[in-house]
């Protein structure tokens, strides 16, 4: 199970076209769109990145191995511009 959380001053705005992250250390923006906004909101909710692949995934209509493998790249993006901490994926 891999638990990530957001960082402390990262602040989520809902946008007609997905959301956007601000990081008040820094004052940078991070768009998100519709699926990846989704995936925010979950891991926010405390969901481990399985379950929200396992979630997802019929819902967007995409298998949970291409969707696992996205989630992991948006953590990891996520994580390199300070918008998230937590455990590293395996």
């Amino acid at each position: 199970m891999t638990t990530v959380a957001p960082a402390p001053n990262v602040h989520f705005v809902t946008t007609e076209d997905g959301a956007v992250l601000l990081n008040l250390a820094t004052g940078r923006f991070f768009g998100l769109n519709p699926t990846t906004a989704a995936i925010w909101n979950r891991i926010t909710a405390g969901t481990d990145i399985e379950a929200i692949t396992a979630e997802l995934a019929p819902e967007l209509g995409i298998t949970p191995g291409r969707l696992s493998a996205d989630t992991c790249r948006l953590v990891e993006a996520l994580r390199n511009h300070g918008l998230l901490r937590g455990g590293k994926e395996q």
